[in-house]
């Protein structure tokens, strides 16, 4: 028997556009129990200079520590008292800052969530966040997957942006004074690269009007140029030796479609052929019992994309997990059915589903794709463009973006993992 599509009706969104470029997006619905909000900036790690790597992450400390109105104290009570989720996140591509409440308090919402994009920067807060950020940082080089994955970005990226450390390193957080940080604010968050979204439960006029009126004053540096396409990047190799672990890692990139590709949902149902919860990789390397972990996904960006995968086992066996992985890449077009492709879409947009059936899961849908694409990316639409794809698609994304075309990274104990001791793609 065929499940059927789900049947769904687009929500409404108004895109609403300020004098000062400052892009609104409101999409409301009076069913919802609760309301979010989000400030979405289209600036992340890959916009920095390589002198002020982690800048982004440093500003998003800092915005949680007062405006020149109100106090650190003051302003974290105040969100707080929202009874809601609040926080925010640095990416490659964009930050975001968020809050969510009840309906009636979606002003409260709003105005207390504008106050934390108004930090004051003040010089003995920077010196307690730059304390904190260097903790992350230690901790963070403290962990095997991490220091495998940075190690592996810094090869397959290069110099380019995307290979950036989104903390930044302990030598760049340390040289970002208040002037380099202040700059990057002005720079970064003019009103042009700033989207307010407000999901759930609110009136969308007077939520439009309250952002008329106290959003206007946003000041719009004039238009940032953009930050360079990256080199297309060359098969590779690495082998990192750390004898006081006790398990095996590998991590692989690979080049893929791009966020404005008209192949990404084929190309992410080939990525949930081969790492979904039943995918290939699954039955050839954890049902067996050859490795404790393996997955396999796509990373879309504006203008390249990448696949990647990455597996843990047994050190005596990382040769032959990584062959395996290998293989199942060179022979995932025999999985390509079209019962297969269908049952891997449905997979996808369920999961879709469930992200966006909460107004705060809604707003990083809209908000992050919009940043990313400038396109109002309904769940209906996506919806019908996964059903749209069929075996052609995925095979046409196999033709263009080979997955042999890998660079690969080993992390482990003992002297397997020495440079060049030991067969590998590249």
């Amino acid at each position: 028997m065929t499940v059927p599509w789900p049947a769904l009706t687009p929500p409404p969104v108004r895109r609403v556009v300020l004098d000062n470029g400052l892009t609104l997006l409101l999409e409301s619905d009076p069913g919802a129990h609760t309301v979010a909000a989000g400030y979405f900036v289209a600036s992340g790690a890959r916009d920095e200079a390589a002198a002020r790597m982690g800048v982004s992450h440093f500003l998003e400390h800092l915005m949680f520590k007062g405006s020149e109105r109100l106090g650190a104290d003051e302003l974290n009570e105040r969100l707080d008292s929202l009874g809601g989720q609040v926080n925010a996140y640095t990416g490659e591509e964009s930050t975001a800052y968020y809050a969510s409440g009840l309906p009636e308090e979606v002003e409260a919402v709003l105005e207390h969530l504008t106050e934390l994009m108004r930090p004051a920067l003040r010089p003995n807060e920077i010196e307690t966040e730059r304390g904190v950020i260097l903790e992350e940082i230690a901790m963070y080089d403290e962990d095997p997957g991490t220091r495998l994955w940075e190690a592996l970005g810094r090869a397959y990226w290069g110099e380019h942006g995307l290979g950036h450390r989104i903390l930044g390193t302990p030598e760049t957080v340390r040289g970002l004074n208040r002037d380099a940080l202040a700059a990057h604010l002005a720079s970064h968050y003019g009103a042009p690269q700033v989207t307010l979204v407000v999901t759930g439960a609110f009136d969308d006029a007077e939520v439009e009007a309250w952002a008329r009126r106290e959003l206007s004053g946003w000041p719009n540096p004039g238009p940032r140029p953009p930050a360079p396409a990256p080199t297309p990047p060359r098969p590779c190799t690495l082998r990192l030796r750390d004898d006081h672990l006790t398990r095996a890692q590998g991590a692989l990139l690979i080049p893929g479609p791009s966020a404005h590709s008209p192949l990404r949902e084929a190309a992410t149902v080939l990525a949930e052929l081969l790492g979904g919860g039943s995918g290939a990789l699954y039955w050839a390397l954890m049902d067996p019992g050859l490795a404790d972990s393996a997955s396999f996904g796509q990373a879309a960006y504006r203008d390249v994309g990448s696949y990647w995968g990455g597996f843990s086992c047994d050190p005596e066996r990382t040769e032959e997990v990584l062959g395996t992985f290998q293989a199942e890449l060179r022979g995932v077009a025999g999985l390509v059915t079209e019962a297969a492709v269908r049952r891997a879409a449905r997979k996808v947009v369920v999961s879709g589903l469930l992200r966006a059936s909460t107004p705060q899961g809604r707003l990083f849908s809209l908000g992050s794709g919009y940043v990313q694409t400038g396109e109002l990316r309904h769940p209906a639409e996506l919806a019908e463009r996964y059903a749209r794809v069929g075996p052609a698609d995925v095979l046409e994304v196999l033709r263009r973006y080979p997955l042999e075309q890998a660079c690969t990274a080993l992390l482990g104990p003992g002297p397997n993992f020495d440079p060049g001791s030991g067969p590998g793609p590249g």
